[in-house]
């Protein structure tokens, strides 16, 4: 009885810390700029104008995708926002800066090479056109440590150069659990776009929160995925 009793504590303070509604998921990462919204297509659509009208702005062209783990849905977020921005005629650039699990090359099917790792190293790069209005980056061939080639000055210069180009720099990041990657774009763009799983951990979220907080960035706002 009393591992019983244990199982069934430990299950309801799992269960009782999750994120499932949009005060939850505040109260875990803090007042966004955007309102949370689901991850359907006339949600997105409504986040995409929501994000012209707020976010990209005044020159602003950035903002990462990023999660707590992977498997949350975050390249799908940034493959559909990315079309949505296509289709409302601005020019779009969605890059996949995710080194350690790079798949966007795969849903356009292209070839993983001459991506943002090769410009990072001094080599050639070359932007797929996959749609109008919509460029794509893939991660490119990755030949030293990711977090070394993502801190070179190269990716500053790099992202302040898209600018001009495109309205919308959407950026595919690795999952937080991964490392420290995603706080190098996040630092950069002084904000990020969260994809939360529903059901998430309130303490895993606290975390990335805080990690948001250390590179004095903001979540822009949240999808439910």
């Amino acid at each position: 009885m009393p591992q019983l009793a244990h199982a069934v504590d430990a299950w309801l303070a799992r269960h009782l810390r999750e994120v499932r509604s949009e005060q939850a998921l505040v109260e875990a990462i803090g007042e966004p700029l955007l309102a949370a919204r689901p991850a359907r297509p006339e949600a997105l659509r409504a986040l995409s104008h929501q994000l012209l009208e707020h976010w990209f702005t005044g020159g602003r062209a950035l903002i990462p995708v990023i999660s707590a783990r992977a498997g949350d849905g975050r390249s799908a977020l940034a493959v559909a926002l990315a079309h949505e921005f296509a289709k409302l005629g601005e020019r779009t650039l969605l890059v996949d800066a995710d080194f350690r699990a790079p798949s966007l090359h795969t849903r356009f099917g292209l070839r993983n090479r001459l991506g943002l790792a090769d410009l990072l190293d001094g080599r050639d790069v070359q932007m797929a056109a996959c749609h109008e209005n919509l460029a794509v980056l893939v991660a490119g061939s990755v030949r030293e440590d990711p977090l070394e080639l993502l801190s070179r000055e190269r990716l500053r210069h790099f992202f302040a150069a898209a600018a001009r180009p495109f309205r919308v720099v959407l950026i595919d990041t690795p999952a937080a659990e991964r490392g420290p990657d995603f706080e190098i774009f996040v630092a950069l763009a002084r904000g990020a776009l969260l994809a939360v799983r529903r059901g998430e951990d309130v303490a895993r979220l606290a975390r990335l929160r805080r990690r948001l907080m250390r590179c004095a960035a903001r979540p822009v706002a949240s999808v439910f995925t």
